[in-house]
């Protein structure tokens, strides 16, 4: 039977999920003492550079919030099996571009735009980004 988690309880499952599938990926995770500009995490990627990451629950972006700053937007498809569901690990100025040449001309477009769920197209041009289930060397 599946237990109804309260907002902090559910964030607190969805930072676990996340930080299981990076490590297995190669990716070092730290977490800020505080949540400043944006920054949920920073993450080593395996070649050493350091990213800062933005953790949502949905495909979102914000260009008065994340744009121009180098942030890294991670976010699962939210309609995916817990856990078990892609994740997608993108900068977030390149998915700002791919949405606002979308969604620029809609009535809600305010420089911010988020999606229930991941579409079939935007699913096509996430897929270069989604985190591996399984590290290097490992079976998926």
């Amino acid at each position: 039977m599946a237990v109804i988690l309260k907002s902090n309880e559910e964030e607190a499952a969805k930072s676990a999920e996340a930080t299981v599938l990076l490590i297995r990926a190669g990716y070092r995770v730290y977490r800020p003492e505080a949540d400043v500009s944006g920054e949920d995490l920073v993450i080593r990627i395996p070649e050493g550079e350091l990213r800062p990451v933005q953790m949502k629950g949905r495909p979102a972006v914000d260009w008065k919030r994340y744009g121009e700053r180098h942030i890294w937007m991670l976010f699962p498809d939210p309609t995916g099996c817990k856990p078990g569901r892609p994740w997608y690990l993108i900068p977030h100025d390149e998915l700002f571009a791919w949405i606002k040449n979308r969604h620029s001309s809609a009535p809600g477009w305010n420089d911010a735009w988020s999606y229930p769920k991941v579409s079939a197209d935007l699913r096509s041009f996430l897929q270069p980004f989604i985190l591996p289930c399984a590290g290097p060397g490992e079976a998926e």
